[in-house]
């Protein structure tokens, strides 16, 4: 899986594997080499991860933040943003702003709350439905203002990779 990830004014493309309580991950930051890491992971309580990275062990404390995640991590704590690639390269293209909008689970997972109901109106920006992945919670946002026409995503659902959660009009 893919992502995009900024922290602070760096930019780096974050590519990682998940083989049950292990992680591969390379990150390719911007105008520097590739770097690849084998993490093994617990997560000891909701948004606390026990990591060790070959012979290093950290805690790290994940949240939702205003402006993507923050991340608690050996004392320091960061502000990471996370974007989809599939999503940048659709924006550029114009792709989205009119019609029909249909949100689609970035990846297999629950859904853990649905925060909107048919019929009523949100505005750009406002979540939708948070489905959890990975030990992690996601949260879909509207990718615009408009009225929930569909809402097939329910509270404790599994679903699929791409799979419609809502429909907006």
């Amino acid at each position: 899986m893919k992502r995009i990830i900024r922290i602070e004014n760096r930019q780096a493309e974050l590519e990682w594997r998940n083989d049950g309580d292990q992680i591969t991950a390379t990150l390719v930051w911007q105008g520097l080499g590739a770097s690849t890491h084998l993490l093994r992971y617990a997560e000891v309580e909701p948004g606390v991860y026990s990591l060790l990275n070959q012979e290093r062990a950290v805690e790290a404390r994940v949240t939702p933040g205003p402006e993507g995640w923050i991340v608690e991590l050996a004392g320091h704590r960061i502000t990471v943003e996370v974007e989809d690639p599939r999503e940048l390269s659709s924006r550029a293209r114009g792709f989205g702003a009119e019609g029909q909008q249909s949100i689609r689970s970035p990846m297999p997972g629950k859904v853990v709350r649905v925060l909107v109901e048919e019929g009523v109106r949100v505005e750009q920006g406002q979540g939708l439905v948070v489905v959890e992945a990975m030990k992690m919670q996601n949260e879909m946002k509207a990718p615009k203002s408009g009225k929930v026409i569909a809402l097939a995503a329910r509270a404790g659902a599994s679903v699929t990779a791409g799979e419609v959660l809502v429909t907006l009009e």
